[in-house]
């Protein structure tokens, strides 16, 4: 009965993070109305990242940005930068926010208020010709940015919900 009882738990942990993302995925809602991305430049040849500047845009209110995630879409013509670390079994590499007072991206969670902006960068494989990574301005469709948006209503109290952006 033990062993039973251990090998469930076993597929169970060794499934959740899966199930997570496929969820989260799944689930979230597109788009973040009042929010902009931008996918920037890429920073050559030291490190090789994508910015995405992002902006509020939502007049006379201020949202708060929490744990952001970025998935490289399966037939993405890029591929992540190997020394960049990933959640475990779930594709999912987490993201930090610039920080003004150290000028790193080092905040796990921002408050923007209107017209203030930010932004996140994804690092990618530095063996990427520079033309490859050029189609990513052009359109090409490259992976998701998934992140955690609170925005407070009228009454003061905070409403909270999960956002998916193609980028």
């Amino acid at each position: 009965m033990e062993h039973l009882l251990f090998g469930l738990l076993n597929v169970v942990l060794e499934w959740s993070p899966r199930v997570f993302a496929f969820l989260m995925e799944k689930f979230p809602r597109s788009g973040a109305a009042g929010i902009t991305f931008v996918v920037c430049g890429h920073d050559r040849p030291t490190e090789c990242k994508i910015l995405v500047d992002i902006t509020n845009n939502l007049a006379g209110q201020s949202v708060r940005l929490a744990r952001a995630h970025f998935a490289f879409e399966k037939n993405s013509p890029l591929n992540p930068d190997p020394q960049w670390s990933r959640k475990d079994k779930t594709g999912l590499f987490h993201l930090c926010f610039f920080s003004r007072s150290t000028q790193m991206h080092d905040w796990r969670d921002v408050y923007l208020r209107f017209g203030e902006q930010t932004n996140v960068w994804i690092g990618i494989d530095p063996q990427h010709p520079p033309y490859e990574i050029e189609k990513v301005h052009g359109g090409k469709r490259f992976g998701r940015l998934y992140f955690q948006m609170t925005r407070w209503t009228d009454s003061g109290r905070p409403k909270a919900r999960w956002v998916r952006v193609k980028l």
